[in-house]
């Protein structure tokens, strides 16, 4: 199979097309991160209002740009949604924010055991007979 040469609009067309699907994945990874945060019981409640606010931000018929202008009414929305989460993220606390990264990149649990040894126990209940034989 012989190599073909890309024309420069070729080129540029799948450059635009590429980074594209670049920024919608990262919109999507942001997303998520927000949404780990916001469910995470150790972040406090005052930047919890953050995404609350954008949300009925989104949901209020009043607008900066009107909707009504198609394209530009929706593309308010849409930087208000993405300066929101992104402000949320921001204001999180740092140790949190990291550890949700790690978790959505590596595919790792939140939980990693310490140094020390790992106990395994197994209860088992005794009948006053077995209690017995153990006593003596």
């Amino acid at each position: 199979m012989a190599l073909q040469r890309q024309s420069p609009q070729e080129i540029e067309s799948t450059n635009k097309i590429e980074s594209a699907t670049t920024w919608i994945r990262e919109f999507f990874e942001q997303f998520r991160l927000a949404w780990r945060l916001l469910v995470d019981k150790r972040v406090p409640f005052l930047p919890k209002i953050l995404p609350l606010l954008t949300v009925g931000y989104l949901i209020m018929p009043v607008d900066l740009i009107p909707d009504v202008i198609l394209g530009l009414g929706q593309l308010d929305d849409l930087i208000v949604l993405i300066v929101g989460m992104r402000l949320f993220i921001n204001i999180c606390p740092p140790a949190l924010v990291e550890e949700h990264i790690r978790a959505l990149s590596g595919g790792k649990t939140l939980w990693s055991p310490g140094a020390g040894p790992v106990i395994d126990i197994e209860s088992v209940t005794l009948d006053d007979e077995e209690k017995n034989i153990l006593e003596a």
